[in-house]
């Protein structure tokens, strides 16, 4: 898995025997979709699951992968979002995202870069990003998230 500069990288610890929860990966799997399809839809992004791949796909693109894996129900991965990376890190010759070689990925800056439909008149930046994506992780989960440091 590729994490970098310009993606946010949530991995959630969460209790999966939680009443409120399912003791199902496909069932966390989708969840975790949802905050990130929530997340983007605050930004007037419209964005989908795929019924054969994993992640967060805008168009043909992938915009967020997902990742899960859990011991004893306790979850220890997540996703991670692509707000701004260099997207030549993605470049076939060197990487081959999830393995899914017929298709792109793409960024929430790409995506907005140049759409007068949009709302926003900038991209917003990683700490405008998570702030979102905690407010929806809050939301999707039904939990209690709170401020902590900010990321530098």
């Amino acid at each position: 898995t590729y994490h970098g500069p310009g993606q946010l990288v949530m991995y959630p610890l969460l209790n999966l025997k939680h009443p409120n929860y399912q003791q199902d990966l496909h069932w966390y799997l989708r969840q975790i979709e949802e905050v990130i399809i929530q997340t983007l839809l605050h930004f007037d992004i419209k964005s989908n699951r795929d019924e054969i791949n994993t992640g967060v796909w805008v168009g043909q693109n992938k915009i967020a992968a997902v990742g899960v894996s859990a011991t004893k129900w306790i979850t220890t991965h997540g996703l991670a979002l692509n707000v701004s990376p260099n997207l030549e890190h993605f470049d076939k010759n060197i990487i081959t995202p999830c393995g899914i070689e017929e298709r792109g990925v793409t960024s929430i800056s790409e995506v907005l870069k140049g759409t007068s439909s949009s709302s926003f008149d900038h991209s917003p930046g990683l700490n405008e990003v998570a702030d979102v994506a905690l407010k929806c992780f809050g939301e999707v989960f039904q939990v209690d998230v709170r401020q902590g440091y900010q990321i530098s």
